[in-house]
């Protein structure tokens, strides 16, 4: 199996990481990349799904085709502790080696030190937030970010007169104020930082009825924090969640300890990164002919 890394994808705060993942790979047939390199190879890792940015585009559409993809790119349970690899790497339609349940367990929910609240009780006057995402991302095939959310609020108004934030990315925001005048009750939100690149969606969630993501990380907070959420089948929560075009007065909640025993295996520490843990899952993935990806178990 050759390997090919490209080590300078990866944004200041992934480098570290990158290094850590280049060590686990000793042994193997590998070679470090600059980016205008493209040997011929089996496996090619890339940083992100954020493919605008330090030339991972030209690199993702030349191998896409060609060979197996790892991206690793800064988890969600953690901030920027833990760190999500995967072949494919974007949401539920990625590889992330977790598909034996024999060997996902509740003993990295304890390592990371992760708890699920009780699902909050429905009722109340508490709003609904959608969440925008990037849609620089190849996550997003929502198609115009514009024509999406007026569907959704249209979908939401149908249901419920309750009030609505939409709330943005906090570094991709989208030109959504004049559709937001044609609703009542709608208001923007822009997220604040509260500590590096961590925003204050603990506190919108504090008093949410529920939340509308397309595929990113605050349906994995929200879902965690016991709000129930409606997602596209491509979000890593829809195995627990509902469907974008649900029936908002019967949202699900189901049991999600399962779900989370999973995602635990999603991420990992720079230190198991360093030991291969994350690379051995993936490499049996890869040996086996990669038959089913994230599977809703």
């Amino acid at each position: 199996m050759k390997i090919a890394v490209f080590k300078d994808t990866a944004a200041k705060a992934g480098k570290p990481v990158m290094d850590a993942f280049i060590q686990s790979l000793e042994g193997e047939d590998y070679v470090v990349c600059t980016n205008d390199k493209r040997p011929e190879v089996d496996v090619v890792v890339i940083w992100s799904v954020l493919l605008n940015m330090y030339g991972r585009k030209p690199i993702y559409d030349y191998y896409k085709d060609k060979a197996k993809i790892i991206v690793i790119e800064v988890g969600g349970l953690i901030r920027n502790q833990t760190w999500r690899i995967a072949i494919g790497g974007i949401n539920a339609k990625a590889d992330f080696g977790n598909q034996d349940v024999d060997h996902v367990d509740d003993s990295r929910v304890k390592k990371l030190g992760l708890t699920l609240k009780p699902w909050r009780e429905m009722g109340g006057g508490g709003p609904i937030i959608i969440c925008l995402q990037n849609t620089k991302s190849e996550a997003w095939t929502g198609g115009p970010i514009e024509v999406w959310l007026q569907d959704t609020l249209e979908h939401v108004r149908s249901q419920s007169h309750r009030p609505i934030i939409v709330r943005q990315h906090p570094r991709h925001k989208s030109n959504i104020k004049l559709l937001l005048t044609k609703y009542p009750n709608v208001k923007e939100d822009i997220p604040n930082f509260v500590s590096g690149d961590i925003v204050d969606f603990d506190k919108r969630l504090a008093t949410a009825y529920c939340v509308i993501n397309y595929n990113s990380n605050p349906a994995i907070e929200a879902i965690m924090s016991g709000v129930p959420v409606l997602v596209h089948e491509s979000s890593l929560c829809y195995e627990v969640g509902n469907p974008l075009d649900a029936d908002l007065s019967l949202l699900r909640h189901y049991d999600r300890q399962h779900w989370l025993n999973k995602l635990s295996y999603c991420e990992w520490f720079v230190d198991e990164i360093r030991l291969g843990i994350p690379w051995k899952r993936l490499r049996k993935r890869l040996q086996d002919g990669l038959n089913s990806q994230w599977s809703h178990i």
